[in-house]
């Protein structure tokens, strides 16, 4: 008779599990269509550049519109990235876009055909469901397989269910890292010598305590670092900051699986002939390694203090670097292709360390190659670095990189330390690795005859930034220059700071090589300075040069700088 009765029970509940199933299927796609028909696009925010208005983790939700005015948070293409920032400027059908936690507008025009749409709705948080969603999906067939191993066994099915849906959760917290977490935008030196003054973002939902600073999700704070590491790096460490009423919420949402278990019981059945059943208490077995794990996970995501584990943040660990002011040269300039292996074109520490080719360690595997065996030299710019070389450049060397087609949006990079003016190219580009082979040469930063630095691009004219007359940059003392090129101009850094902007966008069209120390200048040493001389070598030292395929930021130049000379 209770086999009779139990099988319309089973399959009440599956078809009230393929109803359920079923529902959630067309609640999908009405949701798909209906985003598809009013062009609308859901998207989750990455980077913390938006603050408070749009934290990490947040679903943003846009729809395309005909106007947009300042103040209006946008999403919109750029060189193949999707940036969701806020407007700040519109001018002649062009709009600039800045985030609210940069400290300058964002270098590039943006048009209104790269515009996805403006933010109608943002979710702090819902994003972070979003991602998971595909594998919490994942982990919910693992565990319904293995709670089937015994289907006819109720304490089994629902122990493993239960435990199993509580170990998949807390997996996918620690490794996204909703509730707490911390990232650095900038740092630098405290005038003092007392530490390093760490710029830090909560990239969490729930608050953290930075030092003596508590901030809420998105929130900003520059804090002083004084505890040093035995290996030397200043290192901050946050604390989860929730409310008490919030912590105890998820200490018991996480424990409340492992405590549902523990009071499951067979259903009573009295067999034929009487007598008791012997419980099974096999699924019991499985509760102390799931109840260990839940434990740590518990103490992890809710009570972490002061260790150098999941929330640490120092300059040692690239994952969630908080900085210092012990960084080098070769962390700031690869931090970036760590970050987005296509925003850096190659870099080269430049320490004479092969006799034939020059390892590019941005990671992208494009190794230069020396004109001739390199020498090495003890002057260094970048004090931190080890080994402590760079290469002299003595009127005939050159070191190229493959070659590449027409690069018109680029920052290009160097440390140089010369006595010589007017001098030959410290970073350009050129039709041939050989100056003497040229039929093209631009995108380069020079020295002219009066020790300026020029920065200059040739499009269908000469166009040049250089840096203001009567300051010798030919010194003897190391200097660090960057150029850009993109849609909105050019810009011209020495040792950190902005000395001159143009707003030429483009460059002359041809394809070549990024070359440094060699190149050809002839028509453009006489642009700032009447010279007989056009050097197709520089003479000098260069160390740390490297080519990105997008504009670097004010901080990140200023940074730059920074991590050579605190």
């Amino acid at each position: 008779m209770s086999e009779l009765l139990e099988a319309p029970v089973h399959r009440s509940r599956r078809g009230a599990t393929l109803a359920a199933a079923a529902a959630i299927a067309l609640i999908a796609i009405a949701a798909a269509a209906a985003l598809w028909i009013t062009g609308s696009r859901l998207f989750v925010v990455e980077t913390p550049s938006m603050a408070e208005a749009a934290p990490v983790g947040s679903l943003v939700l846009t729809s395309p519109r005909t106007h947009y005015d300042v103040g209006d948070i946008v999403t919109y293409t750029q060189d193949d990235r999707t940036v969701t920032h806020r407007v700040v400027e519109t001018s002649a059908g062009v709009i600039h876009t800045r985030g609210d936690l940069n400290g300058a507008a964002d270098p590039w025009d943006v048009q209104p055909d790269q515009i996805i749409g403006a933010a109608t709705l943002i979710a702090p948080g819902l994003g972070f469901f979003l991602k998971a969603l595909p594998w919490l999906v994942l982990g919910a067939v693992v565990v319904e397989a293995l709670a089937r191993i015994r289907p006819h066994r109720f304490p089994w099915v629902w122990t493993v269910r239960l435990n199993g849906w509580a170990v998949v959760i807390t997996a996918l917290t620690l490794w996204l890292r909703p509730w707490f977490n911390m990232v650095l935008l900038d740092f630098r030196a405290d005038d003092k010598g007392a530490g390093a003054l760490m710029h830090v973002v909560n990239t969490g939902i729930l608050p953290i305590l930075v030092d003596a600073t508590r901030l809420v999700s998105g929130q900003q704070a520059t804090v002083l670092a004084t505890h040093r590491s035995a290996s030397g790096a200043y290192s901050l460490t946050p604390i989860p900051d929730p409310e008490l009423p919030v912590r105890l919420l998820l200490i018991g949402l996480c424990l409340l699986p492992f405590i549902a278990s523990l009071m499951i019981r067979e259903p009573d059945a009295i067999p034929e002939g009487g007598g008791r059943v012997r419980p099974d208490r096999r699924a019991r077995t499985i509760l102390l390694p799931l109840a260990i794990l839940t434990v740590l996970a518990v103490i992890a995501l809710t009570s972490l203090t002061s260790t150098q584990a999941a929330f640490s943040a120092s300059i040692r660990n690239a994952a969630d670097t908080a900085g210092s002011a012990n960084q080098n040269c070769r962390f700031a300039v690869t931090r970036i292709a760590a970050a987005n292996p296509s925003d850096a074109y190659a870099a080269f520490a430049m320490s004479a360390t092969s006799q034939t080719s020059e390892t590019d360690i941005s990671g992208n595997g494009r190794t230069g190659t020396w004109r001739k065996p390199p020498t090495a030299s003890t002057s260094v710019g970048c004090r931190h670095d080890t080994p402590t070389r760079s290469v002299t450049f003595d009127g005939s060397q050159c070191l190229f990189v493959p070659g590449i087609g027409n690069p018109q949006t680029f920052s290009i990079e160097a440390w140089f330390s010369t006595t010589t003016a007017p001098n030959g190219k410290i970073v350009g580009f050129g039709t041939d690795p050989e100056p003497s082979q040229e039929n093209h040469w631009d995108r380069h930063i020079y020295i002219d005859a009066t020790g300026r630095l020029v920065f200059g691009t040739f499009p269908d004219d000469f166009v040049v930034i250089a840096t203001p007359a009567g300051v010798n940059y030919a010194d003897g003392r190391w200097h660090a220059v960057v150029g850009t090129l993109s849609r909105s101009g050019m810009q011209f850094y020495v040792d950190g700071n902005l000395v001159g902007t143009d707003g030429n966008t483009r460059a002359q069209w041809y394809d070549g090589y990024w070359k440094f120390g060699c190149g050809k200048l002839t028509f453009w040493m006489d642009r700032t300075s009447p010279s007989n001389s056009t050097p197709a070598f520089f003479t000098g030292q260069i160390q740390y040069g490297a080519i990105y395929n997008r504009v670097l930021t004010a901080t990140e130049v200023k940074n730059h700088w920074l991590s050579g000379t605190w």
